[in-house]
């Protein structure tokens, strides 16, 4: 699911550039993916459209949905999809509708926190609502019980100051049927969610994480990602099996005039048969494309310019959201 950017008055000057970016993006997963496209009206569903085609999409994978919106992050104000398994042993899709407050209250937000709702029909699954405020950038699962977030993000005041760390992590656990939550501490330099973890580290498979780790002691983030590098070099799985830890590098720091921006390699989108990875007209794209390439031998590993999409603090995986269609048999990638 894409969320279209139809606001041109947040985007600093470059609109034509991120929608440039979302034409590119959509239009290599219509060739693996259904891609879902939410607009705000008819005429957007019209241009979108006009776009797509004359980009050479596959039209048959894409479907407009006329469903507004605030902003362009799926990965935040769409649903979380999980797998319920029923007392038959049969599982079903159930849409996890998290609160949305976006990012603890700092924009407007209801447009976005009813995404989830106007899209139970279409999608035609129940849609369960946990009680928390979450955000989908600030989840990463292995799929065999782990979870790994940010204390930056999920025990800040401006999200559920009601809960205490042990009753978020009940809820969590509920919600996601994982078994384990791991803590990094703080996020990126710049980052107006408070430090989600999909820039920081994300699995790769049930025991490999692949980790932010800047080369420059002066980096600005260099010290909070030397920190959540040294914990998880301590964590195990909840099977008792100590995570692999492979570092990725960091971009030179890049910036919109005097602002700090939170570019991350991290922030790569799992397609079917591939995988989105940012790059930021820099000479480390090629290292964090090799590195992922290695970690994702089956899948082709395509770098998608994000400098202009970074203006606003995100980038692929922030304005994706998927929709499994089907529980994995065996654990392959998140």
């Amino acid at each position: 699911m894409l969320t279209w950017p139809h606001d041109a008055s947040i985007w600093r000057g470059l609109h034509e550039q991120v929608e440039a970016t979302f034409v590119e993006l959509a239009s290599r997963l219509s060739a693996v993916e259904t891609v879902y496209v939410n607009v705000p009206d008819a005429e957007w569903e019209s241009r979108v459209l006009r776009l797509l085609r004359r980009d050479g999409a596959d039209m048959q994978a894409i479907r407009p949905l006329l469903i507004p919106s605030n902003d362009v992050w799926a990965r935040d104000h769409g649903p979380t999809v999980v797998f319920r398994r029923n007392d038959d042993g049969t599982s079903e899709r159930v849409m996890l509708d998290w609160v949305f407050n976006a990012w603890g209250g700092k924009y407007s937000s209801s447009l976005d926190d009813a995404v989830p709702s106007m899209l139970e029909p279409v999608l035609g699954m129940p849609r369960v609502r946990p009680g928390l405020v979450m955000e989908g950038g600030a989840l990463e699962v292995n799929g065999e019980g782990d979870l790994l977030t940010t204390e930056s993000v999920l025990l800040n005041p401006n999200r559920n100051p009601e809960l205490t760390q042990q009753q978020i992590e009940e809820r969590l656990r509920e919600s996601l049927g994982v078994r384990q939550i791991l803590w990094l501490g703080d996020g990126l330099e710049g980052d107006d969610t408070d430090g989600h973890i999909d820039d920081i580290a994300r699995f790769t498979d049930d025991r490999t994480v692949v980790a932010v780790c800047p080369s420059d002691p002066g980096h600005p983030d260099y010290a909070a990602m030397a920190a959540n590098l040294e914990r998880l070099r301590t964590y195990r799985t909840n099977r008792g099996v100590a995570l692999r830890v492979v570092t990725l590098p960091s971009p030179e720091p890049v910036r919109w005039r005097d602002e700090h921006l939170p570019a991350s390699y991290a922030n790569f989108y799992i397609a079917n048969g591939c995988v989105f990875v940012p790059v930021f007209h820099q000479a480390t794209d090629g290292e964090a494309l090799s590195v992922l390439g290695d970690l994702f031998p089956d899948r082709d590993v395509i770098g998608i310019d994000c400098r202009a999409l970074v203006s606003q603090y995100g980038a692929l995986h922030c304005i994706t959201q998927q929709i499994p269609v089907s529980p994995r048999p065996t654990v392959a990638a998140p």
